[in-house]
This record gives C-alpha cells, structure tokens and sequence, in this order.
C-alpha cells in the first residue's frame, strides 16, 4: 500500500519538460552509475535502472523478470510446450509467425488460468470466450457458440445432441494474481511444516487440517487417478512443493520420487533431441555431400 501511495504521489508530480539537454544528462549519469557498479562486482542483471522514460518522455517503471519465480504448467517441459505449440498452430517459419508465438507464450506464461486451446465456432468460425459452448460427442470437432445454438441451429438444429459447456469467463486482475501466489505460498509453508510435525497437540489448527488431508492421501483407495478431488488437490500441492524444493532428504511425502520422475523425463527428453539433433547434422552432412 505505501508504494501504491508513493507511486501515486510520483504521478501527481508534475514532470519537467524533457529537453535534449536533460536526456543527455540522464543517459551520462546513468552510464556512469552503472559502471561504477559493476566495477564493485555487481552482475549486470542488478543494475538494471527500475524507471526509464519512453518516447514520449514519461518516466515508466521496468519490470524485473527475476523479481518472481513464475511457474507455468504449459513450460515445464519440452513436451508440453510441444504440445501448446501445436494444439494452437504457433510456429516459428516466418518472422510474423514467430512474433505471434513469442507473444502467446508471454501471455500464456503471465495467464496461467487461462485455457491454453480455446474453440472455434463450427458455425460462424468464431472464438468461443463466453457464455456456453455446445459439444457435439459423435462428431469430430463439432463446437457451436451459443449466439449460433439460438440462431441459425434453432432452425436448422444438429442431427446429434449437443452438450452445454459453461466457458470460464473469469478475467484474473494483478491484485488477484497476488493473492493468488501468496496462497500458494502459505499452502507450500504449511505443508511443508506439517509433514515434519511430530507434536499431536500443535497449537496451529491449519497444521491438524494438512495432516489429515496427507493421511487421507496416503489411505484413500480411489487416489487422484480414480477421480478423487481431495487426491487431486493434494497431488498439486505436492507436485507444486517438488518443483520449488532443493532439499535433499525432504520429509513431504512423495516429493524424492516426484523429484526423480522429473528429472528422468528431462533426460529422455534430452536424449530425444541428441538423437534429432544428430538425424538433423547427418542429413546436412548428406546433402553437402
């Protein structure tokens, strides 16, 4: 909140004409502030100046891209980018192509929640975002938005039976984001230590109520496979805490062979690309040849 408020009063500031004078001031005073700094040992990461001034002469805060781990389902492997990729037909063969790609991913990476394939009207082949969308089970990618199931449909109706499937409409604001990260935080710090509690009566009541949702997991018959939702939830949370996790006997359950299964399909993936890249010099060698 304080920073809001100075970021305001900074707003309210009225700026002071940016003459040609003034800019070659700024870029002489910030040329020399930075080698100072990196002849003290600073990486060149760190000195990276937090405001700059646009075209139009306006101060505008840089964001720093280190200043928060984003974890992204859709980057976590090469498969999975594969298939991102590929599912929305990003490419990169031309310049135009790889720009859009480019600024997908980013905003893939920065909307987590958002769907990473979103369907398309088979009727007026527009994108479905709102509302329902209306799945056909018997026909091979066969969606119809709901402007079409009560226009043109309505009239001439689909010979199958078309399901309604409510479309997540909600837009994630930064505060919610926020919020959203300090959650998982607190989840991964409670979790964390609940699985190396050993006192029956501790004080904290959220530490009892972890421990009972890892016990469940651990007895649970249907497991997350079956469709169990508390099993799902746990899974995350469990996955989640692997990821960030650099301990190496960690008291979470699972996360040593959670660790070790990602680590083993980061190896095949990279064997898989020796072995392309290796296809790939043999055929240019071929044809030089």
């Amino acid at each position: 909140e304080e920073e809001e408020k100075e970021e305001k009063k900074e707003e309210e500031v009225k700026e002071e004409p940016w003459t040609p004078e003034i800019k070659a001031a700024e870029e002489k005073a910030e040329k020399e502030e930075r080698e100072k700094r990196l002849a003290a040992g600073e990486t060149t990461i760190a000195v990276l100046p937090k405001k700059v001034r646009d075209r139009f002469g306006k101060w505008v805060n840089v964001m720093d891209d280190d200043a928060e781990t984003m974890d992204c389902e859709h980057l976590n492997s090469r498969q999975q980018f594969l298939n991102l990729c590929q599912v929305n037909h990003y490419q990169n063969n031309t310049l135009r192509n790889a720009k859009h790609t480019s600024m997908m991913v980013l905003w893939h990476l920065h909307n987590r929640e958002a769907p990473k394939f979103v369907q398309q009207c088979s009727v007026c082949s527009r994108e479905i975002l709102l509302g329902y969308r209306y799945h056909c089970q018997v026909c091979t990618d066969f969606d119809v938005c709901q402007d079409c199931m009560h226009g043109p449909l309505k009239a001439n109706p689909h010979w199958h039976t078309l399901q309604p499937i409510r479309i997540k409409e909600e837009e994630q604001s930064e505060k919610q984001k926020k919020e959203r990260q300090r959650s998982i935080q607190l989840h991964m710090q409670l979790l964390a230590h609940a699985a190396a509690c050993d006192n029956e009566k501790c004080p904290s009541a959220n530490c009892s109520k972890m421990k009972g949702l890892l016990k469940h997991g651990r007895q649970c018959q249907i497991q997350a496979k079956g469709g169990c939702h508390v099993c799902k939830r746990i899974w995350a949370l469990l996955q989640l805490h692997a990821r960030q996790c650099k301990a190496r006997n960690c008291s979470v359950p699972s996360c040593d062979a959670i660790r070790e299964s990602a680590r083993r399909l980061l190896q095949q993936q990279q064997q898989m690309d020796d072995r392309r890249r290796e296809m790939m010099n043999k055929a240019m060698r071929g044809a030089r040849g």
